[in-house]
């Protein structure tokens, strides 16, 4: 496996449902390693992982996929300005109709949940497309990634992903992959003993820390 350096760039705007606040609702300031993995995934056509399901997901199907990202960080992380953030638009309307992304309808063959559906709006905050976020991808090295990458609800929001070489950045690893996803509980306990300068639970269960500089480290964790 190797280890490489991936700067991800928004070229189209991305929104995935994580801070609510009154009717307005944006993604957290990171880009997450799972969203990643399973971007990657529907890009190169393997798998069919995104069909509507009522079932809590448990991610075990993404150890059958041996290459891994950390969680795409903003630009400053890797240099602890934890302050950074990534710049958001204006407020939009978002019509939330069960089939509005299907065919434009308010129904939608896979939800039964009667022939017309009630009508609710409320407000979303996209990522700009100019934001800027830092990753390593740990994989094949012969592995040829794709210029860019589908994220966020609907995987309308687009990335584009190109691997750089004469930057010095740092790794921020999502506890939960390691301990409930590659089931490294051994690791996982060094890494939450380790006294970060980054901590925080983006969203229960994930809990990110960071900066971690160290590669061997890094592929201790994702290595089979």
């Amino acid at each position: 496996m190797k280890i490489r350096k991936i700067k991800l760039t928004v070229i189209s705007p991305i929104n995935y449902y994580h801070i609510q606040g009154g009717k307005i609702e944006r993604p957290s300031n990171f880009i997450g390693d799972i969203a990643l993995k399973y971007s990657l995934l529907h890009q190169l056509g393997i798998g069919n992982f995104f069909e509507i399901s009522s079932f809590k997901p448990n991610y075990k199907e993404l150890k059958n996929y041996d290459f891994w990202f950390t969680v795409g960080v903003p630009v400053g992380y890797e240099n602890g300005i934890f302050s950074e953030k990534p710049r958001f638009m204006k407020p939009m309307i978002r019509n939330t109709m069960q089939g509005i992304d299907f065919n434009g309808t308010n129904s939608h063959p896979s939800i039964k949940t009667g022939s017309i559906m009630y009508k609710n709006f409320y407000m979303q905050e996209f990522m700009k497309p100019g934001n800027s976020f830092y990753t390593y991808f740990i994989g094949d090295e012969k592995m040829i990634l794709p210029e860019v990458l589908r994220v966020g609800t609907g995987k309308v929001g687009v990335l584009k992903a190109e691997e750089i070489h004469d930057l010095s950045i740092a790794a921020f690893i999502n506890l939960y992959t390691v301990r409930h996803i590659l089931s490294k509980e051994e690791i996982y306990r060094y890494l939450a003993s380790m006294n970060f300068d980054y901590t925080e639970h983006i969203a229960l269960p994930y809990y990110i820390v960071g900066p971690l500089k160290e590669e061997r480290i890094l592929m201790k964790i994702y290595e089979n």
